[in-house]
């Protein structure tokens, strides 16, 4: 799933947790699966699902 950079921020990532089990959100640009789609570096995806499918209009 594509998502702007300041929405991904409010998704959880499956690997962090803290030290009581509870998930943490997604660290964007600071974790080293997040990958941008564009120059801009408007738009990414989390690595760990793959390559996400892009619609063509």
């Amino acid at each position: 799933m594509l998502v702007s950079a300041t929405d991904a921020k409010f998704l959880f990532c499956p690997l962090l947790k803290t030290h009581d089990d509870k998930m943490k959100m997604c660290q964007v640009s600071m974790c080293m699966m997040w990958r941008w789609t564009d120059e801009a570096k408007e738009l990414g995806y989390c690595g760990l699902a793959g390559n996400p499918l892009q619609m063509t209009k």
